[in-house]
Parts: C-alpha cells; structure tokens; sequence
C-alpha cells in the first residue's frame, strides 16, 4: 500500500473507531439515568442532582430523554429544599407547632420528607387547630377582629371544613370602645 493511500485510510478509519467506540448519547444517558433513580430512591438528593445534570451536559440528546433528566433534576433540587424544612418541621414539632405547620406546608406534596413527616402532623394538628380556634374566640370576645380573621385563616388552611371555624367566621365582630 502507497504512504497516500495509508494515509487515506488512516484519515477514514479513525474517526469510524472513534464512533464505533464511544457510545450512543442515549444509551449513556439512559445508564446514567439509572444512576440517578438509584440516587433518587436512596435518598442521595445531591448525587442525583449532579447525575442528572451530566445527563443534560449530553449533546444529541432527544427531547423526550432531556425531558426526564430535568424533571429528575427537579426532584433532586425540590427534595433538598423539602429536606431543610423537614429538618425545621422535627425541630420545632415539639414546642412551636406554628412553626412546624409552616414547614410541613412548605414540604411538596410528593416529597419523601412530607411523607415521612405526616404521623407527626396528625399528632400536632388538633392541638394546632383548637389553641387557634381559642385564640380566635378570644380575639372576637374582646373586639379584636382583625386578629379574629387571622387565627381563623391559620385554621381554615389546614382544615378547610372545619365546622367550629366556619361557623366562628360567620359571627359579628364589634369593636370594643376604649
């Protein structure tokens, strides 16, 4: 074979073993796409934030496959927050129940934390529901209604149906003369 011709080929043959070699942009994706679920269901929220994101790094990827990587980005991300105020929830579960109700609404609906949280919610909440509920008839008693509106607002939004509250927003509120 002629050095040109050598060349030739040389110049052909290398780039085919360089695509023959390195692997399809959405196989790859999809191996590292199981990274990233076993991350997800380990709770490893910043590992499979990083996984997922190399998954979006990938180019000639399909809609569809970028799709997925940055809804599991998003879950990764949204579990992290989810997990700051979880830690908030615990801590303040015992002695501020405000403060854990904010939390525990703050968790998304579908976050493992929000889960893992709730059998302390339902613990917390009558107790939650009826310190607001007196405070609210505190408030109306003595003609604070602005304060009466509040503390019924902070019950409705955790028990919407609840008939004492309902029925408390239906009474007249006169301000006391000073």
């Amino acid at each position: 074979m002629q050095p040109r011709n050598r060349m030739k080929m040389t110049f052909l043959a290398v780039p085919l073993f360089l695509l023959a070699c390195g692997k399809n942009p959405e196989q790859r994706a999809a191996e590292i796409s199981r990274e990233v679920d076993a991350a997800l269901s380990s709770q490893r929220w910043e590992q499979a934030e990083k996984k997922a994101q190399e998954i979006l790094a990938l180019s000639k990827l399909s809609d569809a496959t970028r799709d997925q990587a940055r809804l599991k980005l998003e879950q990764a991300k949204s579990e992290q927050q989810a997990k700051l105020h979880f830690q908030r929830f615990s801590g303040a579960a015992g002695t501020d129940h405000d403060t854990a109700m904010a939390a525990y609404r703050d968790m998304p609906q579908g976050s493992y934390y929000r889960t893992l949280a709730k059998s302390e919610y339902d613990r917390i909440l009558p107790t939650y529901i009826d310190d607001h509920l007196e405070k609210a008839t505190s408030a109306n008693f003595n003609g604070r209604c602005t304060d009466a509106k509040q503390q019924l607002q902070l019950v409705l939004d955790v028990d919407p149906q609840n008939t004492k509250a309902v029925e408390l927003s239906k009474k007249p509120c006169s301000k006391k003369a000073e």
